[in-house]
């Protein structure tokens, strides 16, 4: 059921739906793909439950409407929460809807992903990044990767893997990382592979 409809310099449409799942839940969709809330939900947690070291810091590279910092707050309850998301839209459906400005410890920076170069070093980076169903350029650059590199100790890269396109996008961005990360693993969740550098 659509409950509002948003404008986006960087989305084109964002279409915020609400369905019944033992009471009604808000998701984001671009009107393809859902963005926020529903699925980003069953794509993380699996992943996130498995993190077994504890984290005083994380960095979210496309924080969205915060389903993922909410699922960091969970798991980690003191962990201090730094959410990048270039799209100030997407920020404001996240504090009406998803009660993003009330998530502890979360500390939101609207600017670009790619510009962005915190000072401090993180214990986890989790990287959901997309305009629609495509991950910016950057992503796949060297400079970029070396950057993700110094930013945390553990970083994980959310990557759409469900058609040949996406997979051979995903499988050379596995191959750049090598140059940057000692250890890999992979772990195939839905449509998506998650990335797990250390």
């Amino acid at each position: 059921m659509i409950v509002e409809e948003f404008k986006s310099k960087y989305s084109k449409k964002l279409i915020v739906k609400k369905m019944w799942d033992w009471g009604w839940k808000y998701y984001v969709t671009t009107g393809v793909l859902t963005q926020s809330g529903g699925l980003i939900d069953d794509l993380w947690r699996p992943v996130i439950s498995n993190v077994k070291c504890l984290m005083s810091n994380v960095l979210i590279l496309g924080l969205a409407s915060g389903t993922l910092a909410k699922i960091i707050n969970k798991k980690f309850k003191s962990a201090k929460i730094t959410g990048v998301e270039i799209d100030p839209v997407m920020i404001e459906i996240g504090k009406k809807y998803f009660d993003l400005d009330k998530i502890p410890n979360l500390k939101i920076l609207n600017i670009d992903a790619e510009k962005y170069s915190p000072k401090e070093r993180f214990d986890l980076v989790l990287v959901d990044l997309y305009l629609g169903d495509k991950p910016p350029s950057f992503l796949y650059s060297h400079k970029y990767l070396k950057k993700l590199r110094k930013m945390g100790k553990l970083v994980i890269i959310n990557h759409l893997f469900y058609d040949s396109r996406k997979r051979e996008n995903a499988e050379k961005l596995i191959k750049k990382l090598g140059k940057y990360f000692k250890d890999i693993k992979l772990r195939r969740i839905l449509t998506n592979v998650m990335i797990i550098c250390e």
